[in-house]
């Protein structure tokens, strides 16, 4: 009964997973700022629909390896 539990989450998981990472740009496709004078640092934040969707990203597979985890051990 929990294996099924712990399976049917996995899968729910992995898609909520899957639908977070991919509507993210990559590193390439973002623009880089150069600035010449190497005493100034500039830090950007991402803001807005980014910010949003990095921290459903750790969020969703923080749980998706714990119940990994826990199905391991259901399992043995």
């Amino acid at each position: 009964m929990i294996r099924t539990i712990l399976m049917a989450l996995q899968l729910v998981l992995g898609v909520l997973l899957t639908i977070v990472v991919l509507p993210q740009e990559s590193k390439k496709n973002q623009t880089q700022v150069f600035i010449e004078d190497s005493s100034s640092q500039a830090y950007f934040k991402p803001k807005g629909k980014e910010a949003f969707l990095k921290r459903m990203t750790i969020i969703v597979s923080v749980l998706f390896f714990i119940n990994a985890i826990a199905l391991v051990i259901v399992m043995k």
